[in-house]
């Protein structure tokens, strides 16, 4: 299992060097990334990244573990409101953070902390790079239905490692 992790200050500068940096330490760990996955967990690590700067600003600590193919990115602010889904019509500029996450990880979550709260994304980097779906009806501003994700073993063997 490898770990790493970085604090920084919250600028929108901050969070594309953030969201290169992450990418890169990647790469140094010789996961292989095909242009896909690449873009994949650098918009991952854009809408984690951002969801700090724009609700809580201040410092932000990132980590980064890897286990066999499952990467989880987590990202921590000092604002302990936990992100929640909203209604997004089609001009709006945000809104749209969980749906995305939701598209491209195996799970994703957030939990209160001592200081704000951890909001986390879980990649299979081996998995086929996910592909552009038709928007789900809670995007839409309706209802959510039954949630539903998969979690391979080597995904709950780092969950449970976790802090």
């Amino acid at each position: 299992m490898l770990r790493t992790g970085f604090t920084l200050q919250a600028t929108p500068a901050t969070v594309r060097a953030a969201r290169k940096r992450i990418v890169a330490t990647v790469r140094s760990w010789r996961v292989r990334l095909d242009e896909e996955r690449e873009v994949c967990l650098a918009l991952v690590a854009s809408e984690l990244l951002t969801n700090g700067l724009v609700h809580a600003g201040g410092r932000l600590t990132v980590s980064l573990v890897l286990d066999g193919d499952i990467l989880v990115v987590e990202v921590s602010d000092t604002d302990g409101t936990l992100p929640r889904r909203r209604p997004a019509d089609h001009a709006a500029e945000g809104g749209r953070g969980l749906t995305v996450l939701d598209g491209l990880c195996v799970l994703r979550g957030a939990e209160p902390t001592e200081t704000g709260k951890r909001c986390y994304a879980v990649l299979d980097l081996n998995a086929p790079a996910p592909h552009q779906e038709p928007a789900p009806a809670h995007a839409l501003g309706e209802e959510p239905g039954p949630v539903r994700w998969t979690l391979t073993p080597a995904g709950s063997r780092l969950l449970t490692a976790l802090p």
